[in-house]
């Protein structure tokens, strides 16, 4: 469920800017993934009613089930052609609720990348553009360094996403030059590696992208993230890093699944208490960035 919103290309940048950007496009997922979970609470809720209704009416269970007609126009005669009729009960309908529900939450996921991996490049385009000892001579192309006054921001913006292995050697270089980072990443309040977790929202992004939300094998998949963030040892993955990885995947038949639906802690209690496992990735996400907008922000007031 993509956000059609578009906001225009930033020809020029302070990092407060760039740092608004980034959280305004942010709190427009967040306000989308919170509309998505009213509108499942609200459909669960209509299903749960009717479960209740049927109940009272003799064969009840037959007045649940819904009947659907899945249409095509033919090509030659224009014809309505039916090619497949499919009735689902409330418990299918249900899980149908749930299933659309996750896969939304997956899209805004990947959305929510997409705009911090925006979010980084302009950042290291506005830390290049302040700095011109900031980037490797290499990220500059051919251009002579005495012609670097004249080259307006966007040429930063593009010089970056040219930059090889870029995002995560962008990363990499904020590390090397932002002693604080490289510390952070381990030691936050969150108890969780930072690097880990953006890895693997980066690689979540792609199966969601590219495979329905669905790891080919999950094993492989958690290999991936540990040998991009260097902490595949000896084909080891420790217990901390693959638990870490494992809550954002489904159990049993789902184990391969991205599942990123709340859980609840307590069901037993009459108000909501749950783990938003979404809401965890993007506040990583946000934490992250708002580490990088810090550290820049104090480097470039010292320069």
């Amino acid at each position: 469920m993509p956000i059609a919103t578009p906001f225009p290309r930033i020809m020029a940048a302070d990092i407060d800017s760039l740092w608004n950007a980034y959280t305004e496009r942010m709190a427009e997922i967040e306000l989308f993934q919170r509309a998505t979970k009213d509108i499942a609470s609200s459909e669960l809720n209509d299903l749960f009613r009717s479960a209740e209704q049927v109940k009272s009416y003799p064969k009840g269970e037959s007045l649940s089930v819904s009947f659907h007609n899945m249409t095509f126009r033919e090509p030659r005669t224009g014809r309505l052609h039916v090619y497949r009729q499919k009735e689902l009960d409330l418990d299918t309908r249900k899980s149908n609720v749930l299933f659309r529900k996750n896969r939304q939450y997956q899209w805004l996921l990947a959305e929510a990348y997409e705009e911090f991996e925006d979010y980084i490049h302009n950042l290291y385009a506005y830390c290049g553009s302040t700095n011109s000892d900031f980037w490797p001579l290499s990220d500059y192309g051919s251009i002579t360094l005495s012609n670097l006054k004249d080259k307006p921001f966007p040429w930063y913006v593009e010089r970056s996403r040219l930059k090889k292995g870029a995002p995560h050697s962008i990363l990499v270089r904020f590390r090397e030059v932002f002693p604080a980072v490289r510390r952070v990443e381990v030691e936050n309040t969150f108890e969780v590696n930072l690097a880990v977790a953006v890895a693997l929202i980066e690689k979540l992004r792609h199966i969601i992208v590219h495979n329905s939300g669905k790891a080919f094998s999950k094993r492989k998949f958690i290999e991936s993230v540990a040998k991009q963030t260097g902490l595949y040892n000896n084909g080891h993955v420790t217990e901390d890093i693959e638990g870490f990885i494992n809550q954002f995947f489904g159990a049993g038949e789902y184990e391969n699944l991205v599942a990123l639906l709340e859980i609840q802690i307590r069901p037993d209690l009459p108000f909501e208490n749950y783990i938003c496992r979404f809401g965890d990735l993007t506040n990583y996400l946000l934490a992250y960035g708002f580490l990088l907008y810090q550290s820049a922000k104090f480097s470039v007031s010292h320069l």
